[in-house]
């Protein structure tokens, strides 16, 4: 079956290192607090959702325009993410963004590479700026609704889409899906994929699509 739409995970993924919910809080000066909650929910004292919830209190007050104009100064990005969204469109293939977090990085993330479309978590914003709250969360567990709502959109089955992830929240997508990437992955979500690539260039995954 040819593939008509490939889905990208964003952090982990396509972002190293920094998470898309920590980079507004380091465009705000609230780093240090960012890894107080961080430290937290690695030592078990916080659920992840909770987590989030506080983290979005660290985003109070900074603009949103600040996250597309500023994206590249503080996220480190796969290396080849905008030939290879170009390579796809060459073929025909949409790509599509999804992740649990701030759908403000999403969209800066497609506008930056050319995604044909995203879905995140809506983090408030009133007047150009972040209020601290949250309107709209994605669990994990929904990630494969966004999949599902973008391909019902488009007229794309679930066996022409290829799912490229790193993480367990992928896994539920990678079964949606009718082939699977494990990109820099874990041997437990390795596993799961229809094949595996360990690599610092998106690119790589082309001969696989």
């Amino acid at each position: 079956m040819k593939t008509k739409l490939v889905c990208f995970d964003l952090d982990d993924t396509l972002i190293r290192g920094i998470h898309s919910v920590m980079l507004p809080c380091i465009l705000n000066g609230k780093e240090e607090e960012h890894a107080i909650i961080q430290e937290q929910e690695e030592n078990g004292h916080l659920d992840y959702i909770t987590a989030d919830h506080m983290r979005a209190k660290l985003f109070c007050g900074l603009k949103e325009s600040e996250i597309r104009s500023r994206f590249l100064e503080i996220a480190r990005p796969l290396k080849n993410i905008r030939e290879t969204v170009n390579n796809l469109h060459k073929r025909g293939i949409k790509c599509l963004l999804v992740t649990v977090g701030p759908v403000q990085v999403a969209r800066a993330v497609s506008d930056i590479y050319g995604f044909d479309g995203y879905y995140g978590s809506y983090y408030e914003v009133i007047d150009g700026t972040f209020t601290g709250e949250i309107g709209n969360y994605i669990k994990a567990e929904n990630k494969v609704n966004c999949v599902e709502d973008f391909c019902k959109k488009n007229g794309i089955a679930p066996s022409e889409c290829t799912a490229v992830g790193d993480g367990s929240t992928d896994i539920p997508v990678f079964k949606y899906c009718g082939k699977s990437i494990a990109l820099n992955a874990s041997n437990r979500v390795k596993k799961t994929a229809s094949v595996a690539v360990d690599t610092d260039s998106l690119f790589d995954i082309l001969r696989y699509l």
